[in-house]
């Protein structure tokens, strides 16, 4: 649907007035290098606004409060993001005082690899996260095929229960599960946060596992069995070629989703041997050598989702950006 003439003023009035109060801000209240920044970011919405401005009574299907909406999430991302190798690259025993880095330095990277906190903690996010992802791909697989493919009465109610799940605070059950480990003498154990992590895993694998089934053409694996093909090759012609991409990017997609939760971390894990990446990062940053190796650490483990987002970027977009009918 094009947008209306009328939506594209409101969008481009908005982002002009925005980009004119970080420009004026900038000018004003914020010191050099820092003012460069909020003056690349003034330009930009500002041309946003003329721009939409220009194109407002076209017929081309541009929305201008998508264009604003994409520009603020790249400042309110990057700019942390900058903020955080600011930190990472300060030179020890100096606080930052500028957003854009000052004498560069790579010492706190080297210490966060050497960290053996640090890579403790790494070793226990990648252990749960992988058990985790297995368990619940073996599960949500069979799960989103009932979904999508049986004729079971209530399957929607059932798939609203698994959203529902997706958006339910974690935190808030910590309280519960620290009691049941706690009586089965478990507390405290790495491989005890693989069942309460089960709780982000498998109903995201379900949700995404949805949408796999959903696109896949069934009516191919109905002709393949009508032509006597066995379990083998229904596997080599039907499963590896229509399933196999799709489930492998929706079990990458869980398997970082699982590194990436701190809560049950911060929640069940008492000490530090047991404390995954995120929660140590979180909560025990006092127990490694500073904050600039607490960033650096963050950095490096940002590596995995980047790489990820980098090598199915298509996949990963058409995985989230459908809905279940």
């Amino acid at each position: 649907m094009t947008p209306s003439v009328r939506s594209r003023l409101w969008a481009s009035a908005t982002s002009f007035a925005l980009g004119f109060a970080a420009g004026n801000y900038g000018v004003l209240m914020i010191a050099r290098p820092d003012q460069w920044a909020w003056i690349a970011v003034s330009v930009v919405l500002m041309l946003t606004g003329a721009a939409g401005v220009l194109f407002a009574d076209t017929t081309r299907a541009v929305s201008f409060w998508a264009i604003l909406g994409v520009e603020l999430f790249a400042v309110f991302t990057l700019v942390p993001m900058l903020w955080t190798f600011t930190v990472a690259t300060t030179p020890s025993g100096v606080t930052p005082r500028t957003l854009m880095p000052q004498d560069v330095t790579w010492a706190a990277f080297d210490g966060a690899l050497s960290s053996d906190t640090l890579r403790s903690a790494a070793g226990t996010s990648l252990l749960v996260a992988l058990l985790a992802t297995i368990v619940s791909m073996l599960l949500a697989v069979p799960a989103a095929y009932a979904l999508v493919q049986l004729p079971m009465r209530g399957r929607r109610i059932v798939y609203g229960f698994v959203v529902a799940t997706l958006l339910m605070p974690v935190l808030a059950l910590s309280g519960p599960y620290a009691a049941q480990l706690i009586d089965l003498g478990a507390y405290g154990s790495r491989l005890a946060l693989v069942v309460p992590t089960l709780v982000v895993t498998l109903p995201l694998a379900v949700w995404l596992s949805v949408t796999v089934m959903r696109d896949v053409s069934w009516g191919l694996l109905d002709a393949v069995r009508a032509d006597g093909a066995s379990r083998s090759q229904t596997l080599r012609q039907f499963a590896v070629p229509r399933l196999g991409p799709g489930v492998v990017t929706v079990t990458l997609l869980v398997f970082v989703a699982a590194c990436n939760d701190f809560a049950i971390g911060a929640g069940l894990a008492p000490d530090r041997p047991s404390l995954p990446l995120p929660a140590t990062l979180l909560v025990a940053s006092g127990q490694v050598d500073g904050s600039s190796a607490v960033a650096a650490a963050g950095l490096l483990w940002l590596l995995l989702p980047l790489a990820l987002l980098l090598v199915l970027p298509r996949r990963i977009n058409h995985l989230l950006g459908r809905s279940y009918r």
